[in-house]
């Protein structure tokens, strides 16, 4: 028997439905990351990715967008805009990264659609605003509220402990 003892008890999936944005400028809340060992030719050896996980909420639903970090030196000013965006470093300050207060952070970028070799569409983050020189007015403002407000509504004190709820 391996070590490595694989289940699908209580196994719970995410929804897989895909939404394609129009290119524009978008919110965007990150919704996850994790660090992985690259597995691109054209990049050096054992480098480590950081793959984050966007969310952007739109009028035809919220896509997942995934941004690739690539942690070598001649790849540190991706990671340093991006640390710009979601307001973990102060403009031109020194770059704190801390990974693990990135999820739930927010920013402003530019989306493309692109195709894949298997010729599904899908959207790639062009450009990563910093505060200070993002747009003003983006493809998603009316659904960024309606996100913002669900994310951050307060909880009906009435629901908690009701005779529906099992605990």
């Amino acid at each position: 028997m391996s070590d490595l003892e694989l289940t699908i008890n209580n196994l719970e999936l995410e929804d897989n439905s895909f939404v394609v944005l129009p290119e524009g400028d978008y919110h965007f809340r990150v919704y996850s990351h994790e660090v992985v060992i690259a597995t691109s030719d054209k990049l050096p050896p054992n480098t480590k990715q950081v793959v984050v996980t966007l969310e952007v909420p739109s009028a035809q639903g919220t896509a997942k967008v995934r941004h690739y970090l690539n942690i070598y030196k001649k790849a540190l000013f991706a990671i340093r805009q991006f640390t710009d965006c979601i307001k973990l470093t102060e403009e031109h300050g020194k770059a704190n990264i801390n990974l693990d207060k990135m999820d739930g952070l927010t920013g402003i970028c530019h989306l493309i659609s692109q195709v894949a070799n298997s010729g599904n569409e899908y959207n790639r983050v062009d450009t990563l605003y910093a505060p200070s020189k993002a747009p003003l007015i983006t493809e998603n403002d009316e659904a960024w509220e309606q996100f913002q407000t669900a994310q951050f509504a307060p909880i009906d004190p009435g629901v908690v402990n009701s005779p529906d709820m099992p605990f």
